[in-house]
């Protein structure tokens, strides 16, 4: 459950907090704090709540004084500001008792309730509490309806790319939504004590390929609205350029079947390639390229392995992955490949199918990731020996990104 207090009285969001942490009944409890009306704002765009604490009195920005009908115009520009997510409930809480007359029947107006805020008082606990539990009942009831996640990863293999993402302490739930044959896994990641932990659900498609990859990356987007939509699993890469293991975060991806195929001068087929690359947020790819150049993330990643493990350094890359529709294991083909980008590492079959899910979801679209390590080189000689390896370093690379401090605030 996720809480926002606006105020700012440190004192009374220290007792607002304690009376929330103090119900056993109210799971997964998630504060956030902000002193503005300009701040609180930002974070409601940003940030799905189900419980909103208002204070009457409230600076607009930082710096200015508090107006005495702070919180009503903090509440009355949600209502129409259409990129703000509106709160499941409103609540407001004052400690100034020659405000509430004034302003009961405004906070009413506007569909939220009012109460006075003193430490020696009880009804505003009860009323904050039986709010607050009333919310988790109904959660509980309602477990069919779409909620809203900091990460979904989708995979398209359940063995060995979902069992890899199901291996991270993520304390792992298996829920069913009703009319929905897909099993949805759900999760936190906590950041220890200073951060907020971060919800993810995780899932796999049916079939490998990008019909099946972007039908249920489009699915899972509009069901949990992901700030993040993250694919991991498994990769070809081209000979030379990575080894067996080797971590690829995609930037760019692409349909390397995307174009035309025509006849040249001579009546010969020729296949005229035109991709339309998706490039990765430029934040995500900031932290994966420091994270690569870490020796002890790859070094934690390889020890946390206890079987066989390829003869090489394992290594982290940022760079090009293109997706194919069909299964790589011809040298020749694959070289074709390479020839639509000078650059690339890497060939998979679903990666582009995700990124274009993303950017077609619902505002606030998601940040999409695709992060494959390398199990073949795309040739004759393609098996499936390290296809578990493989599928564990892509999962373990992205538990640090996700940890990173730049990563989701």
């Amino acid at each position: 459950m996720r809480v926002l207090i606006v105020d700012d009285e440190y004192s009374k969001v220290q007792a607002i907090a304690a009376a929330l942490r103090a119900v056993p009944e109210i799971f997964d409890l998630n504060i956030v704090h902000e002193t503005t009306a300009q701040a609180a704002r930002a974070t409601l765009r940003r940030d799905a709540i189900d419980l909103l604490v208002i204070d009457l009195h409230l600076p607009d920005v930082i710096g200015e004084q508090g107006s005495a009908e702070g919180g009503l115009a903090l509440l009355s520009m949600m209502c129409l500001d259409d990129k703000v997510q509106l709160p499941t409930d409103v609540i407001f809480l004052s400690g100034r008792e020659e405000l509430l007359e004034n302003a009961t029947s405004k906070v009413a107006a506007l569909g939220a309730m009012i109460y006075q805020y003193r430490a020696d008082l009880t009804l505003w606990k009860c009323a904050l509490v039986g709010r607050a539990k009333y919310i988790c009942h109904r959660k509980k009831r309602t477990r069919d309806l779409p909620r809203n996640v900091d990460i979904a990863i989708v995979t398209a293999l359940r063995s060995p790319e979902l069992d890899a993402v199901l291996n991270l302490p993520y304390k792992w739930r298996q829920e069913r939504l009703s009319g929905d044959p897909t099993p949805y896994y759900f999760g936190t990641i906590e950041r220890g004590s200073d951060r907020a932990p971060l919800t993810v659900v995780a899932t796999c498609a049916t079939r490998k390929g990008m019909p099946s990859a972007g039908a249920l990356a489009a699915r899972v987007s509009t069901l949990f609205s992901p700030k993040y939509l993250v694919m991991t699993g498994i990769c070809a890469g081209l000979a030379g350029k990575a080894a067996l293991g080797d971590i690829i975060v995609a930037d760019p991806t692409w349909d390397c079947g995307s174009g035309k195929q025509a006849e040249d001068v001579y009546g010969s087929p020729v296949f005229k390639a035109a991709p339309y690359q998706r490039q990765l947020d430029v934040n995500v790819m900031h932290i994966a390229s420091e994270l690569a150049k870490e020796p002890t993330i790859v070094q934690s990643i390889r020890a946390g392995w206890s079987e066989r493990v390829p003869a090489g350094t394992l290594t982290v890359r940022v760079g090009p992955m293109a997706s194919s529709a069909s299964v790589v294991a011809a040298s020749e083909f694959a070289a074709s490949i390479a020839g639509q980008h000078k650059d690339l590492l890497a060939i998979e079959m679903e990666g582009y199918a995700v990124m274009a899910a993303a950017e077609y979801a619902r505002v606030p679209a998601p940040i999409s990731i695709v992060i494959k390590s390398v199990c073949d080189f795309a040739d004759a000689k393609k098996d499936d020996d390290w296809q578990t390896y493989a599928a564990y370093t892509s999962a373990a690379f992205a538990d640090h990104l996700f940890r990173h401090v730049a990563f989701a605030g």
